[in-house]
């Protein structure tokens, strides 16, 4: 019985990871698309006249990359707790099969 409620315990510790690697990956896409785009929003565009146009086009360059950064983060994060999901249904239906065949 032992060895039933470890597996028990491996598989709410699975479920619990990938639900929050999940969370955390859907609260980096919606800070990478609406907190962002909000402080880019509030900045003045600069022209090309404006002696700090280098400083607009490099802070405009470097929160794309950071944007991009989360974008790929969020979504790697999300794609791993589908996965762990399935990972641990998977086993789920593997452990009552095997249980099944003693």
């Amino acid at each position: 019985m032992e060895y039933v409620e470890k597996y028990k315990k491996a598989f709410t510790a699975l479920l619990v990871g990938s639900i929050m690697a999940i969370m955390i990956g859907s609260v980096l896409l919606v800070v990478s698309y609406v907190v962002i785009n909000a402080i880019v929003g509030s900045v003045p565009a600069t022209g090309y006249l404006d002696p700090n146009a280098t400083l607009g086009i490099s802070l405009a360059a470097n929160i794309t990359n950071i944007t991009s950064a989360l974008n790929i983060a969020g979504i790697g994060l999300i794609v791993a707790g589908i996965a762990g999901i399935v990972y641990m249904l998977i086993g789920l239906g593997g452990v009552g099969g095997s249980q099944g065949r003693r």
